[in-house]
């Protein structure tokens, strides 16, 4: 009965400490990464405000040859959205709208996840014209980790788990803008 008290005690302990972790970590995790290019604002802008475009550089539908895209809306304006369905373990099934526009600023999109976890995020393309013909972008990008389940951010960092593939997709952006 002894040993039985002290389990009870222990997990217990284990819900409350879970529980306590939980109220006080963040409910999202960030990745922000940027990259100059050399060339205008307006000409960064034109790749990043169609969801057509965006197909073409992100380095996700690149490991995926199987992922098929179905755009909606007019391409480029805030509506327009791009679902994809692809490998399961891959690129899964989801949504990506253009949520707003700020020409030759900014382009917000909401991206629903289906496949093969459900979940939500914000992502945003900053533009910065640093000098003539020369851009700075900013691709933040902020998914939701709800409670109980954001005690997981102590153990895994977006950042440092899919950094490189938001990296290597602004790389092929910035290499698809300078060969024009």
């Amino acid at each position: 009965m002894k040993y039985f008290k002290l389990f009870i005690a222990f997990l217990v302990s284990v819900i409350v400490t879970v529980a306590l972790l939980s109220f006080f970590m963040a409910t999202s995790q960030r990745v922000e990464k940027s990259i100059t290019i050399n060339a205008p604002a307006s000409v960064v802008f034109e790749q990043l405000v169609k969801l057509e475009n965006f197909n073409k550089w992100s380095v996700w539908n690149r490991e995926d040859s199987s992922v098929q895209h179905t755009i909606t809306g007019i391409d480029g304006t805030p509506g327009a959205a791009t679902s994809w369905k692809g490998h399961p373990e891959i690129s899964g099934e989801g949504k990506m709208e253009i949520s707003s526009i700020e020409k030759d600023k900014k382009v917000t999109h909401t991206i629903n996840f289906f496949k093969p976890r459900k979940n939500k995020a914000e992502s945003a393309l900053a533009l910065t014209e640093t000098d003539p013909g020369v851009t700075k972008l900013t691709w933040q990008f902020t998914i939701a980790t709800p409670r109980p389940w954001n005690i997981f951010n102590l153990f895994y960092s977006m950042d440092k788990e899919r950094g490189k593939d938001f990296d290597e997709g602004l790389s092929f952006l910035k290499n698809l803008i300078e060969k024009k």
